[in-house]
């Protein structure tokens, strides 16, 4: 009876020990403090606690590229007004017998841009930049251009439309009395409102011009071309009177300068493993030279190549760097290619009602600063500031909150092997029943001591982290198994002088008394508390320094057990035995860590290597915002060939950082083998063949190491 009670308790204290308690309080103290630092350092609210996963597993981010890539502060370059036909201005009542012509058509292109604009929103990018530049066009060119305006009044104005792409204004002349309908927007929808397939605007045209002439409208396009070549984005315009053909009058040429820290964010988020694609509204070439000015891949397709569904399709959206003039359900296709057909996380940024079915269908939806409610309600993650550097913060912190996780799951889940291994082996193998009390003290105190690692000092993985049941269940098998070696090797030798009072095994048997016991069960505390270093360390534990929290928690575990096993417990122990316990342990820390860092080079665990933060906040310390950034461009071609510049440096960089550092010391500070999938590099374009398609070109100045192109390139398959 005394033997199945005893027996019973014991197998009841183990299996209690094996229960993690506490491991429901860590995951949500660790995530609610995780969201509040994402929300306070990094300007990035998360609307469900999932997303803190969602962010950190990103693969790809699809950003827009107007105030998220770019400032959104458009400025209208006055010089480089073009105007396109003669014929189209006579309607205004210029015409070849006007003085300083070419000057007159700028003058009347963009009194024209100012009547189709909505005088009270100045803070629209385009509208806002109209307002701006007709304010300096009357400043610098005379009091004309004022009395000009003050010739028309706007009846109705029709704003923007993502699916139209132009807006729309009937204006009155109170001299002459008639009704002009004037369109400002993307060339080609101005050109012809069937361009790309019929849309749902009221009014519909072809310009004159390209009835009259077939050419005009390639003549049209390559002016466009010749303008985003130079990094600025174009606005036509046409007129007509009502009831009358629509004549196309010209381009307003202005540029969308990408924010100062852009470049930088891109390539912070490219070395960090997130591949970054452009997904964008504006004309195609634009976005182009956006993204060498960024530093992004310049193989950007036109947006109705995701219309049609097929494999080549999902292949286009996976290689190309981005897509420019798309419709909103275009966003939401490349989402769902991504996803579908490559089972990436993929992130979204958006703003407007428009973009809501993108956000929703996105793993991790982002809704910029300054976003629709509809755009916030659909989104996962909701940004407080400007530009992208707070999605690469949100990334970090959000691996970081990851890797505490993992760290303390996968250190629950082998101080459980080493229970349940090590106590099985006494019982069964030498008839040595820890009593219950102690097991359930080990339980205890491993979980109460290892709360405060929701505040650790932990690095961010180079890589999206996703979560791996096989990876974690093979590194916290290999930790457990190691520690219940080393408890084992202990138990081995206590009667070869590491413990007092106990005679040898060959003579008196396994030592299982009351004093072994205590010998026995502080080994275990200590090295399972001790455990936790070397759990949540990258590399080496002594490259990691653990919060101050965690190593005051830890300590006070140790010392109270300690404590316990000389003063507390029947037959203690004495400070020699404690002090041999104690130098075992550690000893046995410094060969778990060595092995450790064998598992992650045999089987590739966390590979990548980290996110060096303090590189970064000295970057981020040298860098300072320039004062002209929220101001319109003057300097317009210093302002492009500044960007142009940048881009060089950084590359520059990489390649210089790429050359000092050391592999070996790399690896046992950081754990890295390998460069993160998607990483900054300029190479040659090249192109390949996609199954049932022509060769399309890719590359541009990055290759894009990304986890399908990465295996095909190992294999010869691309490159």
């Amino acid at each position: 009876d005394t033997d199945e009670k005893a027996t019973l308790l014991t197998a009841l204290s183990i299996l209690i020990a094996a229960i993690p308690i506490a491991l429901p309080l860590v995951l949500q103290v660790t995530l609610a403090i995780g969201a509040y630092r994402m929300a306070t350092r990094h300007h990035a609210i998360v609307t469900r606690m999932s997303a803190l996963q969602d962010i950190a597993s990103m693969d790809v981010l699809c950003s827009d590229k107007t105030g998220t890539l770019t400032t959104a502060k458009m400025s209208i370059n006055l010089d480089m007004i073009w105007a396109a036909s003669d014929k189209a201005f006579e309607v205004l009542g210029v015409n070849s017998r006007t003085p300083d012509l070419a000057k007159e058509q700028k003058k009347q292109l963009m009194l024209m841009g100012v009547m189709s604009a909505n005088a009270d929103k100045k803070d629209d990018a385009i509208d806002g930049a109209v307002l701006r530049a007709y304010d300096k066009m009357s400043a610098e060119w005379g009091p004309d251009v004022v009395q000009k305006k003050s010739d028309w009044e706007q009846l109705k104005l029709t704003g923007f439309n993502p699916e139209v792409k132009r807006t729309v204004a009937t204006i009155r002349s109170k001299s002459k009395g008639r009704n002009l309908i004037v369109a400002k927007g993307l060339v080609s929808k101005i050109l012809d409102t069937e361009s790309g397939g019929k849309d749902s605007g009221e009014l519909q045209w072809k310009c004159a011009e390209c009835r009259e002439d077939p050419s005009f409208a390639e003549m049209v396009s390559k002016k466009d071309v010749e303008m985003s070549s130079a990094g600025y984005k174009t606005i036509a315009l046409a007129i007509g009177y009502e009831g009358e053909d629509m004549h196309f009058l010209g381009l307003l040429p202005m540029i969308d300068p990408p924010r100062y820290d852009t470049a930088i964010t891109i390539q912070r988020l490219m070395d960090a493993g997130v591949e970054v694609k452009m997904i964008t509204g504006d004309h195609l070439n634009i976005a182009k030279e956006t993204a060498r000015l960024v530093g992004m891949a310049t193989n950007i397709l036109p947006g109705e190549m995701t219309r049609d569904a097929s494999y080549t399709r999902d292949e286009l959206i996976r290689e190309a760097g981005g897509f420019a003039q798309v419709l909103p359900r275009d966003k939401r296709e490349c989402v769902l290619a991504l996803q579908r057909s490559y089972n990436l996380v993929v992130g979204m940024t958006g703003d407007g009602v428009n973009d809501a079915p993108a956000l929703s269908a996105a793993q991790c939806g982002i809704a910029v600063d300054d976003a629709t409610d509809a755009a916030k309600n659909a989104a996962a993650m909701i940004l407080t500031a400007e530009g992208l550097s707070a999605v690469f913060g949100a990334v970090v912190e959000s691996r970081k909150i990851f890797a505490r996780l993992f760290s303390y799951v996968s250190y629950r889940m082998a101080t459980t092997i080493q229970i349940l291994l090590y106590l099985s082996i006494l019982v069964y193998a030498f008839d040595c029943a820890l009593a219950p009390l102690y097991v359930i003290l080990l339980a205890l105190l491993n979980d109460v001591t290892m709360i405060p690692i929701a505040e650790d000092n932990q690095t961010a993985s180079a890589e999206p982290e996703h979560a791996n049941i096989g990876h974690l269940i093979g590194f916290s098998t290999a930790l457990g198994v190691i520690q219940t070696l080393a408890s084992m090797v202990f138990y081995l030798l206590m009667d070869r002088g590491l413990v007092k009072g106990i005679g040898a095994h060959e003579d008196h048997g396994w030592p299982n008394n009351v004093h072994a016991q205590n010998a026995i069960w502080l080994q275990i505390s200590i090295a399972a508390e001790l455990l936790i270093f070397t759990a949540r360390a990258p590399g080496l534990f002594f490259f990691s320094r653990p919060s101050t929290q965690l190593i005051v928690s830890t300590m006070l575990g140790n010392v109270l057990s300690t404590l316990l096993a000389i003063y507390a417990f029947e037959e203690p122990l004495d400070w020699e035995e404690v002090a041999r316990i104690w130098i075992f342990d550690i000893a046995a820390l410094f060969v778990l860590d060595w092995a450790k860092m064998l598992y992650k080079f045999i089987f590739d665990h966390n590979s990548a290597g980290v996110i060096d933060e303090a590189a970064i906040h000295a970057e981020d310390e040298a860098m300072q915002k320039p004062a002209e950034e929220d101001q319109p461009v003057v300097e317009f071609d210093k302002t492009v060939a500044h960007h142009r510049e940048s881009i060089r440096l950084l590359a520059d960089q990489v390649e210089v950082r790429a050359k000092k550092s050391t592999k070996s010391m790399v690896f046992l500070a950081e754990g890295k083998t390998r460069p993160s999938r998607t990483s900054f590099r300029p190479v040659q374009s090249k192109s390949v063949r996609v199954a049932g398609s022509k060769s399309v070109k890719l590359g541009g100045n990055l290759h894009k190491m990304t986890p399908g192109t990465f295996a095909r390139q190992s294999s010869g398959i691309l490159g």
